[in-house]
């Protein structure tokens, strides 16, 4: 029998969730099931696309793992590559096709992506955006070429979700970004995350708004709080 909820435990949910009376008849059992699904998102679930949420990456203990194992023999840094592939036209696509298909066309993105870079952690920053996470584990680095590689092998690894009727403008197209990212004496692994986040964040909007010099985004961070002289 299910464990019945007092007025107040659930006018907190409703509080914390007040879309949910708009979208359901049953406003705290929705409260309850979001709580669910971020905290399964946070611990590592895969969502139906197959990528872990961002919050593993931000809240969760993703990259636990890669600081334990890594930390310590990377004298020069802990080094991470990522490739981020932002699919265009989704909107089109749902209109076109209907959802069911748009969330294959993204499935399969996330599929591309697990195929080309065995052993990343693919990562969804975005509704329609991932990233591949080429950690110290990995043994992957990212390299220039990859970006158109990996820009045809999505469009044909996709193409193959879609009717063989499908127009070429109504064919989804990728952005791909490449980021590495090197961060000197992190202290715990739980700066990582967060951090990381950003940096594919801010790598991905310049790639978007055509500020990047390098077809490689190189960032190096210090996180041992060294003060400069002068």
């Amino acid at each position: 029998m299910p464990y019945p909820l007092d007025d107040a435990t659930a006018t907190a949910l409703i509080a914390l969730h007040p879309w949910t009376v708009a979208r359901s008849a049953q406003p705290v059992q929705l409260a309850v099931e979001t709580l669910l699904e971020a905290e399964r998102a946070r611990q590592g679930q895969p969502d139906k696309t197959g990528a872990f949420a961002a919050l593993a990456l931000t809240q969760g203990p993703l990259l636990k793992e890669e600081f334990d194992l890594s930390t310590h023999a990377h004298h020069d840094g802990w080094r991470v590559g990522a490739v981020i592939a932002d699919v265009q036209a989704m909107i089109s696509v749902n209109a076109r096709f209907g959802f069911p298909l748009g969330d294959a066309v993204l499935q399969a993105t996330v599929s591309s992506l697990a195929a080309q870079f065995p052993g990343a952690q693919v990562v969804r920053i975005h509704a329609d955006a991932f990233a591949a996470l080429l950690t110290p584990s990995s043994q992957l680095t990212v390299h220039a070429d990859q970006r158109e590689a990996t820009r045809a092998r999505l469009a044909a690894d996709v193409a193959q979700r879609l009717p063989a009727d499908a127009r070429p403008e109504e064919l989804p197209r990728h952005t791909v970004t490449l980021l590495e990212l090197t961060v000197d004496q992190p202290s715990h692994w739980q700066v990582l995350g967060p951090l990381l986040w950003a940096e594919l964040e801010r790598a991905h909007v310049l790639e978007r708004l055509g500020r990047t010099r390098d077809t490689v985004q190189r960032r190096r961070i210090r996180l041992d709080g060294f003060v400069p002289a002068g």
